[in-house]
């Protein structure tokens, strides 16, 4: 049987497939981010992925959407030699946010925003194809989960000194990690993996948003501001006011920063795929195989059916 493979990974989770070549889900793994800034180990996560969705047989094509590739000539070509040393069909590997936008428009023109561990938007009009944000955590990543922490973490402390009138968030921000006020800047530095552990505080501070905490709506809201300010660049610089926009990463799993990027941009349209579907609609088309309108509709359903 003829199939494809597609691998989405972030900074903290992996989700790849394989299909067949009408859209149903033949094998599906899931696993930790392939963070190239964390460490070597996700190459054999990478190695053990492959192995267990083809079973000794060879994919017609296959892509693989991997964080932070483009970005630094070291850690693509890293990522491109670790992908050959497992996969000799047809292949191309590409940055996770580019098969995100691939997966939400399935071949219409939009701008995508992405923010989970990190942020970005790519846009795709015509032949044009161009990324905004994406800086990285030094200094960029604005509105993704780990900037939310960070800011979760500078509000809580300015709440400790008195700077700032939030004694509750600062609370919850400090039982979030585990740690007495004294504790804070230690917790802080002994983070193994430090991004990781900053994006995952952006879950508590949606959870005290959604209680009707005023800091932790505030912040939020700032976060949708900047995630909206990355596709209006896009609309800017391509010419297209009106561009559609859409979304994926785990911070638009709050309804605050939703709410916020809709007032800015107007109401997003809907993912057509999920950032893992977006790999195999491209594998199909590296493949020389058409993803018509009903493979999308057939994929998109088993992609909800193999939710895990």
């Amino acid at each position: 049987m003829s199939f494809v493979l597609g691998l989405d990974s972030g900074g903290t989770k992996t989700i790849a497939v394989t299909s067949d070549l009408r859209g149903n889900i033949l094998k599906r793994w899931d696993g930790p981010g392939f963070d190239p800034m964390a460490g070597d180990g996700w190459r054999d996560e990478l190695a053990d992925a492959v192995e267990l969705l083809c079973d000794g047989q060879e994919p017609i094509a296959a892509v693989f959407g991997l964080p932070c590739h483009g970005e630094t000539t070291g850690v693509t070509q890293m990522q491109r030699f670790a992908v050959r040393s497992v996969m000799d069909c047809p292949h191309l590997v590409l940055n996770d946010v580019e098969i995100a936008c691939d997966g939400a428009f399935a071949g219409s023109d939009g701008v995508l925003v992405l923010a989970g561990t990190g942020s970005m938007a790519w846009a795709k009009v015509n032949r044009d194809s161009l990324r905004f944000g994406g800086w990285g955590d030094a200094f960029g990543d604005e509105g993704s989960a780990y900037w939310i922490g960070r800011q979760a973490l500078s509000l809580a402390s300015q709440a400790l000194d008195g700077r700032l009138e939030a004694p509750d968030f600062a609370a919850a921000i400090l039982s979030a990690c585990g740690v007495e006020a004294g504790g804070l800047i230690e917790w802080a530095y002994a983070q193994s993996n430090r991004r990781a552990a900053f994006a995952a505080l952006a879950q508590d501070v949606s959870t005290l948003a959604d209680r009707g905490d005023a800091t932790a709506i505030a912040l939020l809201q700032s976060a949708g501001r900047a995630l909206a300010d990355h596709a209006t660049a896009a609309r800017r610089r391509l010419g297209h006011p009106a561009l559609s926009w859409s979304y994926a990463g785990g911070v638009f799993g709050s309804e605050v920063v939703r709410d916020e990027m809709t007032r800015q941009l107007g109401p997003p349209v809907a993912p057509k795929l999920p950032p893992v579907g977006g790999a195999v609609f491209r594998a199909m088309f590296l493949a020389g195989v058409k993803a018509d309108a009903g493979f999308v509709r057939t994929l998109a359903s088993a992609l909800q059916d193999h939710q895990r």
